[in-house]
C-alpha cells in the first residue's frame, strides 16, 4: 500500500512500537492516521494512538476487525 510516500505493512496490535505513524480501520470505518503513543501495560490487550485534532483513543489489539497498518518511508521496506 502507498499513502502519499509512504509505504504501508499490516501487522498485529501487539507488534505496535511508539511513535509509530499507523492507519487505524474498524471494520468499514478508516479512523484514519495517528501515532502510536503506547501499548496499555496490563497484559498489552490495548494501544493508545493520537489522532491529529482529536484527543487520544484507547484501542483493543486483538479485535478482529481492527486493522493496523505501518506507515514508513518507501525505503524502509525495499
Amino acid at each position: 500500500m502507498n499513502f502519499e510516500g509512504k509505504t504501508g505493512k499490516k501487522v498485529h496490535g501487539s507488534e505496535l512500537k511508539r511513535g509509530q505513524q499507523v492507519r487505524v480501520r474498524i471494520g468499514d470505518k478508516d479512523l484514519g492516521i495517528g501515532i502510536v503513543d503506547e501499548l496499555t501495560a496490563h497484559g498489552g490487550d490495548a494501544v493508545w494512538i493520537f489522532f491529529p485534532g482529536t484527543a487520544p483513543r484507547r484501542l483493543p489489539i486483538d479485535n478482529g476487525s481492527t486493522e493496523f497498518t505501518v506507515l514508513e518511508s518507501e525505503s524502509r521496506f525495499g
